[in-house]
């Protein structure tokens, strides 16, 4: 504030160099987000699906991607004591995206089945086929390594895809009656009943805030919950839903013991 000869208090005048800065400066931003729409709306276009979320697959898949003018990397970050792997998505215009998950060993096959699960997820390729849900007491690595297919986040394209056939398979199911649906439904597709919800909504909802943060990614890299989902509150509804929860359970009373 400006204090005048009549000593009123008034705006400090912006110099309009500043100005001109502050306007270029976002119609640079604007035009980033303008190219890297266009870019990946061209790509989304022609792409084809990966038959899985290998590293190799999605590159392939995302050559087209790559002409356009879009690159990833992909790197290990500690954040609040936890290790997250981050694929950040470019775009030569300037603008970017990322994701991120826990991160398994640096190097390991499981780092690269989730980078290219979290790439899959930025550019929105889709799977061929829905992957086999690894449930929790068979793979122990299951909070970093299982992809996301909706990868993990994020993310829009594949994930929506294969999440949408899931939920249409386990529908199908029961539309066809009791007698049918016995023989071809998984009992882990079994809906849960209200009050189990209720129970498992708060259980989580005590959990500390890391802990919660920790079982959230989690739960969205292994059911394949796309980004754009702001909440997986919605997404408990199955019986394998709260097999993971128990599972993660466990694992918390084993950290404290």
């Amino acid at each position: 504030m400006t204090t005048t000869p009549s000593g009123r208090l008034e705006p400090t005048p912006v110099p309009s160099a500043a100005v001109d800065f502050n306007q270029a400066l976002l119609q640079s931003r604007e035009q980033a987000r303008a190219q890297w729409a266009d870019g990946l709306a061209q790509f989304q276009a022609q792409m084809g699906a990966v038959a899985e979320l290998s590293l190799p697959e999605v590159v392939r898949a995302a050559a087209t991607a790559f002409a356009l003018g879009f690159s990833f990397s992909a790197q290990k970050l500690i954040h609040e004591e936890q290790e997250l792997l981050r694929v950040t998505l470019r775009h030569r215009g300037g603008g970017e995206e990322y994701s991120e998950a826990l991160a398994p060993e640096e190097g390991s096959a499981a780092w690269q089945a989730l980078t290219g699960s979290l790439l899959a997820g930025l550019l929105g390729i889709p799977v061929s086929k829905l992957p086999r849900v690894i449930e929790p007491e068979e793979d122990p690595t299951y909070l970093v390594a299982d992809p996301v297919a909706a990868p993990l986040a994020v993310e829009p394209g594949g994930e929506a895809v294969a999440a949408h056939d899931e939920w249409a398979s386990a529908e199908a199911a029961v539309a066809a009656g009791p007698a049918e649906a016995a023989t071809t439904a998984d009992p882990a597709l079994d809906p849960l009943s209200e009050g189990e919800i209720e129970t498992l909504h708060r259980f989580l909802g005590a959990m500390p805030a890391e802990a919660r943060k920790r079982f959230a990614i989690a739960f969205r890299h292994h059911f394949q919950v796309p980004r754009e989902v702001r909440t997986i509150k919605d997404r408990i509804t199955q019986r394998r839903h709260k097999d993971f929860i128990d599972a993660f359970e466990l694992e918390l009373v084993g950290a404290k013991a």
